[in-house]
């Protein structure tokens, strides 16, 4: 058992006192939240509080009671964070639902989570209706969520426009929320439910409360507020005294990541914030250059993606100071190919660890720790971690000799309530024990003699192979360093009584053939690692928004082993 070195105080507060108490008031006067595509479009966190009261009284004033759950199923958007500010500033409890959410997805999501309001974004509409209709939810409690500016060309179709919600700004000077002030109170208010990643099977409503969101802020902005005593961190924090924080969002902020990063820790920080509304690799380069953005972060589809873009050299990314990697492992081979491609000398590609279930995060680097690129950090301040034994388990040769791998188990002020209304899951995944409240995260790790934590894969994932175990990541790592790798996805195929690796890929080009890619996996691997289980050229990989692959959607094949070669 490891326990960060690092103590802090964890403040007894509501999230809407905790981000609008941040900086200083001419600070909360300054535009921090903007419109990356249109940057005129742009809040300050005083104006923002403003708008928070407005909507948090309005939502009350349409009949919601403390618990309430409001559900949103939109794109990233300017008024994001509001949303989310307004919704915890009333008691409400805010859910967000994927942009890509099919009809049934939405449905299930909207039962679980027994949702009394919805808002949609004007691409998400039609499918809110339907799934609205599909649980007996009135329109009226529908809305459409967008900018307040792009009302008008959305008001004539659809779903009423959210801002009918919104009461008066004189109607609501007066008005402030409940602030919450004892640690019992903290800890059994419900803030957020976030849906876990389902990669495997139905998601689960993750339940964060107020003290597990400002805990984890708090332990993430102390961990990066720390600076080494040596000229290279002293020059870093020099220059960002001089520019600021510079942020972009990119990610999709209705993910545990985009709440806990762009909706608090930049508030707390003071950071502007650059929303993209959608994703685009050109876009995306183009904005981190125009806005100089200082920190820089991804997750390994992207990193991929930007690996192989023909024009990286027109890209001027010279003012990012540090680079966060996560949602799933990262190579080193592709983090020193985003350092060398895009970055200034000195700074390198950290990889970060968290789960829906930690709110968060859970371990991570400061920004002047040095790593090579494998490990996902130290813990963050007031954790604990375990690595516990997995009965009937062999994890002999995914790590290095000596080092004890198993299930890690965490505990600490960030770890969820529960999961919704499903008290099996929880008892399956919270245990007491040792005077802890430890989380079984289902990954599998080991901790060296540093006290980092290493990330080898998910449980659920591994594949057995003659009694050696093979962590799919590694694989799918290592075949996106081939330049016409777009995306790749491994699996267990069941093949001949035994399992087997067999990849999923996408080609760039339609170049590369199975033969090159199930030698390259031989040239670099043991034998029980091979491709047996064949190379399979698709269309596309399914993946959740933070990136993970969604390994039930993947095409299911009856095969036998062989060097298989296939187009799907």
């Amino acid at each position: 058992m490891i326990e960060s070195s690092l103590r802090i105080d964890i403040p007894i507060t509501d999230v809407a006192s905790f981000v609008f108490s941040s900086g200083t008031p001419s600070s909360r006067e300054a535009p921090v939240y903007f419109d990356a595509a249109a940057p005129s479009k742009c809040f300050s966190l005083a104006q923002a509080q403003g708008f928070v009261k407005q909507i948090a009284k309005g939502l009350e004033d349409l009949g919601l009671q403390a618990d309430d759950k409001v559900l949103l199923c939109s794109h990233n958007c300017l008024f994001f964070p509001v949303l989310l500010w307004a919704v915890l500033a009333g008691r409400f409890v805010f859910t967000a639902a994927s942009p890509t959410a099919s009809v049934t997805e939405l449905e299930y999501q909207l039962r679980d989570s027994d949702a009394k309001v919805i808002l949609a974004g004007p691409v998400q509409a039609t499918v809110a209706l339907e799934a609205a209709s599909r649980v007996g939810l009135s329109q009226d409690q529908i809305y459409l969520f967008c900018d307040p500016d792009e009302v008008p060309q959305y008001s004539a179709q659809g779903p009423r426009p959210w801002t009918e919600i919104w009461r008066p700004a004189a109607e609501v000077e007066s008005w402030s929320w409940r602030r919450i002030e004892t640690l019992q109170e903290a800890q059994q208010t419900t803030a957020i439910i976030n849906y876990s990643s389902g990669t495997t099977g139905l998601p689960k409503g993750v339940e964060i409360s107020h003290y597990n969101a400002v805990a984890n802020s708090t332990q993430l902005l102390s961990k990066r507020a720390l600076v080494a005593n040596n000229p290279k961190a002293q020059s870093r924090k020099s220059r960002l005294d001089i520019s600021g924080e510079r942020w972009l969002a990119p990610l999709p902020m209705y993910h545990a990541y985009g709440q806990a990063y762009y909706c608090m820790n930049a508030a707390r920080l003071g950071a502007k914030v650059f929303i993209m509304k959608a994703f685009d690799i050109q876009q995306y380069l183009y904005y981190m250059d125009i806005y100089r953005i200082t920190f820089m972060v991804s997750v390994p589809a992207i990193m991929a993606t930007l690996a192989k873009q023909p024009n990286a050299a027109r890209f001027n990314l010279q003012a990012v100071e540090t680079v966060l990697s996560g949602s799933a492992p990262l190579s080193p081979d592709l983090g020193r190919m985003i350092e060398k491609l895009y970055l200034r000398p000195g700074v390198s590609v950290k990889q970060g660890w968290g789960m829906t279930e930690t709110t968060c995060s859970i371990t991570g680097f400061a920004p002047d720790d040095e790593d090579d690129g494998r490990s996902i950090g130290w813990l963050n301040p007031n954790c604990t971690a375990r690595i516990e034994p997995v009965e009937d388990r062999d994890f002999g040769g995914v790590a290095p000799a000596g080092s004890v791998v198993g299930e890690i188990w965490v505990a600490g002020p960030n770890v969820m309530k529960c999961y919704y209304k499903n008290p099996k899951a929880t008892v399956a995944t919270i245990v007491e024990a040792d005077g802890f409240r430890w989380l079984r995260t289902g990954d599998i790790g080991y901790i060296d003699d540093r006290g980092c934590l290493y990330i080898v894969d998910r449980l659920k994932e591994l594949i057995k192979v003659k009694g050696l175990q093979v962590a799919p990541a590694e694989l799918e790592q290592y075949l996106l360093t081939h330049p016409d790798v777009a995306d790749a996805a491994v699996v267990g195929a069941k093949l001949n009584g035994g399992e087997y690796p067999r990849a999923f890929v996408v080609r760039k080009q339609d170049v590369v053939k199975d033969t090159e890619l199930l030698e390259m996996i031989k040239g670099h691997f043991a034998p029980h690692k091979w491709l047996t289980g064949g190379v399979y050229f698709i269309d596309r990989i399914p993946r959740t928004g933070s990136g993970k692959v969604l390994r039930r959607d993947l095409p299911t094949l009856e095969t036998k082993i062989s060097g298989a070669r296939a187009r799907l």
